[in-house]
């Protein structure tokens, strides 16, 4: 979802940069395309203003020359006398700033009359020599130079015919026209200063303005990166928002917000649960201290309180922390935690402890009896033989022997309390299991008018075999002491369930109090006078090693047996083979 988030975002930035980039190359072409034209404007507008000039200055050349032609027809002026009135000329047209250079070259590509701005004494420029046969070849040329250091436009163009009297020549018998190979040149510098002046001010700004298109589309693309970061980070933050509101809303324990007057701001589902509030109240604007519970145990730890209070029949854990919304708002947080299932964990395990240390003291009291119970059994059986014919000896001789006997069976009981033996499952029959526990239990059941009936929905378990038959034993001697007389009805069921075989042990007896229910399976707890508390205890330890589970009488566990007979019903639980310790 990250990764896709992610995608989602970066493809509209990545657009964005692409139109910046377009956008940012496209000005780039419009400026550099507009900058050109605007040089080639300035270029030809030059190339005018020069041509202008030039055809000005020549005509005023040739008027001049005219003038000065004598009036006779053999008559004729010498070219010097025409050098100081151009002289003169270029000079005024120098002066008015816009020419930089003015010159006359003649057939020779040689100057004969040069007047340069700021001019000492002789010319500095030179022009370009590849320059005339340019203008003889195409009657015009012209190319940017510079001149003195300033930027100008060097124009070159073919003077008049009548202007080859300032070289001296004479002229034409059909006219002022010189021979064909014969030219004159005029030369003009026209300077650029003004025009590259409005140029570089229309190029300053059109580098401004894509400068400034340039910028504004960056800040935008900056403005949409720091958007597209501002939503994904209110994505995030209305996710975190949802998470942890679903946690809260979830969590198992409790959480409220206390005002320092004790007065409840905010409060989950969890709380409402563990302090009992009823449906359609809720916490949120009670008070705290008008909460009743006892408490257990209490201890601090810094600015923390765990506090143990026992409230509505639950044993809950409070933790008490302050926080801080603000530097000057301080509130109190409360985590209520139940821990009644963790009281009656450790209740039990210190009840399997003392039980275990019991165990351990039974055991080895076990064994220190076994040896000089061996002994009084032989003496008890030698005198029942010896005063089988004497009373009340023999009574006395055989109620030690029973006695004896019933002793053994305690200890016997204690030792595999203390050990209990490895089991072995294996599949096995029901039906034959129940038959023989029909020949075991016959004589007695038959003595006391007790049927043993069988209700078998499934043959097979998953079993040590000699572990259910004293199991069933067991439950069998412990029915058949609680049904009337004559009257007695005992029922073994069987019932397979998806994860293993429920066996039930039932009868019509007076049944079980809850009270003796809740401690029937703790060693040496009993109701019987003459009881000796381990054949249930005994139980549960075989079932326990099958991975499996006793329960007695109580409403019915799902996947169990009913119980018809309305006494005491012994519910067992066998794991399948595959899934051994899988109870339903």
């Amino acid at each position: 979802m990250e990764l896709s988030s992610q995608k989602s975002h970066k493809l509209p930035l990545a657009l964005a940069l692409l139109a910046l980039i377009l956008l940012g190359a496209g000005s780039l072409y419009l400026t550099w395309h507009n900058l050109r034209q605007m040089h080639q404007t300035v270029f030809e507008h030059m190339l005018l203003s020069a041509r202008s000039i030039a055809r000005g200055l020549d005509i005023q050349l040739v008027e001049g020359a005219r003038r000065m032609r004598p009036p006779g027809p053999h008559n004729r002026r010498m070219p010097n006398e025409l050098l100081p009135d151009a002289r003169e000329l270029f000079r005024e047209m120098v002066a008015q700033g816009d020419l930089l250079y003015i010159a006359l070259y003649g057939p020779d590509h040689k100057p004969m009359l040069v007047v340069e701005q700021d001019q000492d004494e002789k010319p500095v420029y030179t022009p370009p020599s590849g320059l005339f046969n340019m203008i003889t070849k195409m009657r015009e040329s012209s190319t940017p130079v510079m001149i003195k250091g300033k930027a100008a436009l060097l124009y070159g163009t073919v003077g008049q015919p009548v202007l080859q009297r300032l070289y001296g020549h004479q002229k034409h018998r059909r006219g002022f026209m010189p021979p064909p190979d014969k030219e004159t040149y005029l030369l003009l510098g026209l300077s650029a200063e003004k025009h590259l002046r409005q140029f570089n001010q229309y190029r300053r700004a059109a580098l401004l303005q894509t400068g400034y298109i340039f910028l504004a589309g960056f800040v935008l693309w900056l403005l949409a990166v720091a958007y597209f970061q501002r939503r994904e980070q209110g994505k995030k933050l209305t996710r975190l928002e949802r998470f942890q509101a679903n946690l809260l809303d979830n969590m198992p324990d409790g959480l409220l917000t206390i005002s320092p007057q004790g007065a409840i701001l905010a409060a989950n589902g969890s709380a409402h649960t563990l302090l009992q509030s009823p449906a359609d109240e809720v916490l949120v604007g009670k008070n705290w201290n008008d909460f009743s519970y006892e408490s257990l145990q209490d201890f601090r730890r810094g600015n923390v309180v765990w506090e143990h209070v026992r409230m509505g029949g639950k044993n809950l854990e409070l933790i008490f922390f302050p926080y801080f919304e603000s530097l000057k708002e301080q509130r109190t947080m409360i985590i209520i935690r139940d821990r009644t299932d963790i009281a009656d964990l450790e209740e039990d395990l210190y009840e399997a402890r003392r039980l275990a240390s019991i165990g351990s003291l039974a055991a080895g009291v076990a064994h220190e009896i076994r040896n000089p119970l061996s002994s009084l059994r032989g003496f008890a059986q030698l005198f029942a033989d010896k005063f089988k014919d004497e009373q009340p000896y023999a009574t006395y001789a055989t109620t030690m022997l029973t006695e004896a006997d019933r002793l053994n069976r305690v200890v016997t009981d204690l030792l595999y309390l203390s050990k209990p033996h490895e089991l072995n499952p294996e599949s096995m029959g029901l039906h034959e299991l129940c038959e023989t526990m029909q020949t075991l239990m016959g004589f007695d059941l038959e003595h006391k008018g007790t049927s043993l009936q069988t209700e078998l929905n499934t043959d097979a378990v998953y079993a040590d075999p000699d572990g259910i038959r004293q199991v069933l034993l067991n439950l069998l001697v412990n029915s058949l002491d609680a049904v009337p007389e004559q009257n007695g009805e005992i029922t073994i069921m069987a019932e397979a369930t998806e994860h293993g075989v429920w066996i039930s042990v039932c009868d019509n007896g007076p049944g079980m109090p809850e009270d003796i229910r809740k401690h029937a399976l703790e060693p040496f707890f009993t109701d019987k006078p003459k009881g000796t508390g381990l054949g249930l205890a005994i139980v549960n330890t075989i079932m326990r090693g099958h991975n499996g589970r006793v329960t007695i009488s109580g409403p019915d566990l799902p996947g169990t047996l009913p119980e018809p007979l309305g006494g005491t019903c012994v519910k067992l639980f066998f794991p399948a083979a595959q899934d051994e310790g899988n109870e339903q």
